[in-house]
């Protein structure tokens, strides 16, 4: 019985979450919509952001974040910032190759 415990003990430290392995996950800036594209991406950039590319409109941005669900803060303006877990059809850029 004692042994049981003692390996579900292990079990459950196994499990827990470990830090950030270092790779990078996508996240999207929100911006208002008046915000072009050049603007959205300028602020993305000064606030220390890497830009992968532009969302599905202009004033979306999509960076890369450090492991973390999200970036822990906002560029000037932006009214939200998004992982992109499960939302990538949702913010990113259409797909306009046929053979894809």
């Amino acid at each position: 019985m004692c042994i049981l415990f003692v390996a579900s003990i292990f079990v459950a430290v196994a499990a827990l979450p470990g830090a950030s392995s270092g790779r990078r996950t996508p996240a999207a800036i929100v911006f208002p919509p008046w915000i072009s594209g050049d603007e959205a991406v300028g602020r993305s950039i000064a606030a220390g952001h890497l830009v992968l590319r532009s969302g599905r409109s202009g004033f979306i941005v999509i960076v890369a974040t450090d492991g973390q669900a999200a970036p822990t803060h906002r560029p000037d303006g932006a009214i939200l910032v998004v992982a992109l877990a499960g939302l990538d059809g949702c913010l990113d850029a259409r797909v306009t190759d046929p053979a894809a």
